[in-house]
């Protein structure tokens, strides 16, 4: 026990730390692993149970990844996760075995190698990518697309493998016999999906108990792994396959809201199990080692975003995704652990190898927040570097060769989701003329036509194209783009060629409309703000206030927020800490106590709008609402006041409505939980 209150403190502290610096939670717990390990602290001397656990979790990790592995999903990205995949794949194993066979390793061990480094993280950098909101991007679905097959890719690897790690070579003549597991395995799947496990989980789950249902999926997940287990397969083939059967069911978003828990809990206890393997002792206290292993991570994070950008450029994506990508994918991924402990396990890996990978794919791992953050600097380098390149690569794809010099008073778009096409559809509308900057090559191909041919394919980052799309002649600029870290350079780099343009940027949150406002946007839309007041509009009907009143109170409060995010036409400046204000505004109601100070006072007497500037304000009484009362109405016992105010004014307030002032913060806390 006294072990385990060790792990848990230094677990806690570890985790909190990689919350505030932003390290992906898989480096905490390598971390964790290290220092509670054998060649640590010792809190930890059963590696074998710990091992035994973290087989279990990579058992679900597969299991999951075959939940949530759909056929019609792959079909839809075929070409990103089939072609882009096997592109970067293919790619990294040819390079890391060229380069491992240059390096005196054995062509079977140097193909090996390919394999275990080719794989990258797809726990890391989809958490990455979810924390920075751009899952939805053009480089988003790239990177999920070709992580998806890295996924898929592993189960055919725990098949080959074996044949490179025997002594004697390849084994050419048992493949045929793998081949036929594999159809048998598959001819099982199809039965189990289409015919039996539908009707099991469908009557498991008629009778409504949580308990069942779980064991009951996990039961076919372990059953499932035994039998692939016995017919010569691994576990985890198995745990992917029964994974895949229940994906296939009506019952997959069930069964993996049940399993994502445990999932997490044992996935954690594999990557502690193996920060527990690494001997940091022996690897510190050699130089020789520690410059190998600085050597390995460098020519491991140069070939992974050499492949991973080479896969997104033969896709036909544009310099700016392909960059990113390379650099989001320069890590080694968790099912490398897995395929360089079988390699362990086996005897073909030694010891010390092994230690030495070990090092360097934690060391990859810690450096991807970092990469991934440096891309978009490598972006602006390259267009420095090769500004032709990118101008030439947009005027082919979108069909023109200069005609953005035409247009004059026009509406550049940078962007096309649903905001950029809703605003080129009223453009067209109002006959408004309009050229789109769009980054994702088939939109480009799909909306570009005789009617509309003004699409131009590159990124609004590069002074050229937006030199193509006219934008020293248009009237206005409208930046809509998903990936919120080129917003700032879209309107610095507009504003400093067209000083006259009027530029309208879309940001999430109210804290950055400042910023963008000082690089040069005349106007600012916060999709916080926008919420914001749907939200509080929403809320006002739930108190039965008239909707001209509504409106009249949205209106003001639209009116008052707005000036900051347009700038003012005198000075060019905004309003302070406008952002502050508007937050911390809330709706409070305050009840009349009997005896209390406000008992029969008129409104005009409370003078809330000149003593408190309250503009709006209702009043409920037996149950009704009336809306702007006049300053005659006297209030009652019983009635409530409705202010739109901030803590402060409402707690001053408080002291009017309550017998006692002592008693006017509970009356004005519980207004606040009402409002």
């Amino acid at each position: 026990m006294l072990a385990l209150v060790g792990i848990a403190i230094i677990s806690i502290i570890f985790l909190y730390a990689s919350q505030i610096f932003r390290i992906p939670g898989i480096v905490a717990f390598l971390v964790i692993g290290m220092l509670v390990g054998p060649y640590g602290l010792r809190l930890i001397t059963n590696e074998a149970s710990i091992e035994s656990f973290g087989e279990i979790g990579i058992i679900l990790l597969l299991f999951t990844i075959g939940l949530e592995f759909s056929f019609d999903k792959l079909l839809k990205s075929w070409r990103t996760a089939i072609i882009g995949g096997l592109i970067q794949l293919c790619t990294t194993i040819i390079a890391v075995t060229i380069v491992a066979h240059f390096l005196g390793v054995p062509f079977n061990s140097a193909v090996v190698f390919g394999f275990i480094i080719s794989l990258s993280s797809t726990a890391i950098v989809m958490k990455i990518l979810q924390e920075r909101r751009e899952v939805d991007t053009i480089q988003g679905r790239t990177l999920l697309g070709i992580l998806i097959f890295q996924d898929l890719a592993i189960i055919p690897m725990i098949l080959i493998l074996p044949l490179f790690m025997g002594t004697a070579g390849p084994d050419l003549a048992s493949l045929p016999r793998e081949i036929v597991k594999v159809f048998v395995i598959l001819v099982m799947v199809i039965l189990l999906a289409r015919f039996v496990i539908p009707g099991l989980l469908y009557r498991v789950a008629r009778q409504r108990s949580r308990e069942l249902f779980f064991i009951t999926i996990a039961g076919i997940c372990i059953i499932v792994a035994w039998l692939t287990n016995q017919a010569g397969l691994s576990f985890t083939l198995g745990a992917f396959v029964a994974g895949l059967i229940i994906g296939e069911s009506d019952y997959n978003i069930d069964a993996l809201s049940h399993i994502i828990p445990f999932r997490d809990v044992f996935a954690s206890v594999f990557f502690l199990s193996i920060g527990m393997l690494l001997n940091t002792r022996s690897i510190l206290g050699d130089f020789s080692l520690v410059m190998l292993i600085i050597l390995l991570v460098t020519l491991i994070i140069g070939i992974k975003i050499l492949t991973g950008a080479f896969a997104s450029a033969a896709l036909g994506l544009p310099a700016r995704t392909s960059i990113l990508t390379g650099f989001a994918l320069c890590q080694v991924g968790e099912f490398s652990f897995v395929l360089a402990k079988t390699g362990l396990d086996s005897g073909f890996i030694p010891t010390l190898v092994y230690q030495i990978f070990l090092a360097s794919a934690i060391i990859t791992m810690a450096l991807t927040p970092l990469f991934m953050v440096a891309g978009p600097r490598m972006v602006d380098l390259y267009y420095r570097l090769v500004p032709a390149r990118i101008a030439h690569e947009s005027k082919i794809l979108s069909g023109q060769d200069g005609q953005g010099s035409e247009f004059r008073d026009h509406i550049v778009i940078a962007g096309y989701g649903i905001t950029g096409k809703s605003v080129a559809r009223a453009a067209e509308i109002t006959g408004i003329p309009y050229a789109v900057i769009e980054l994702n090559p088939d939109i480009i191909r799909r909306e570009k036509s005789a009617r509309r041919p003004f699409f131009i394919f590159g990124d609004a980052v590069q002074e050229e194209v937006l030199e193509h799309a006219g934008i020293h002649h248009a009237r206005a600029l409208v930046v809509v783009v998903s990936e919120q870290e080129a917003i700032p350079r879209i309107v610095h780099k507009a504003r400093r060629m067209a000083p006259s343009v009027y530029i309208i940027a879309r940001t999430e949150h109210i804290r950055h409309a400042q910023y963008l406002l000082d690089l040069g946007a005349d106007e600012v839309v916060s999709e916080e703000f926008e919420a914001a007041k749907e939200i509080f509009t929403r809320a006002l009907r739930k108190y039965h206030l008239p909707e001209p009143e509504i409106g009249r109170t949205v209106k003001k409060l639209q009116a008052w927020g707005y000036t900051k995010f347009v700038k003012s036409g005198e000075n060019s400046t905004t309003v302070p800490g406008m952002d502050t204000m508007l937050l911390s505004l809330r709706i409070h109601m305050l009840t009349v106590e009997p005896g209390s100070d406000a008992e029969g006072k008129r409104f005009g007497e409370l003078a809330l709008n000149e003593r408190y500037g309250i503009t709006d304000f209702g009043l409920r009484r037996d149950g009704g609402t009336i809306a702007q009362p006049g300053p005659e109405e006297l209030l009652k016992a019983g009635d409530s006041l409705l202010i739109f105010t901030t803590d402060q004014i409402a707690d001053e307030l408080s002291g009017l409505f309550s017998v006692k002032s002592g008693t006017g913060g509970g009356r004005a806390q519980e207004g606040k939980r009402n409002g």
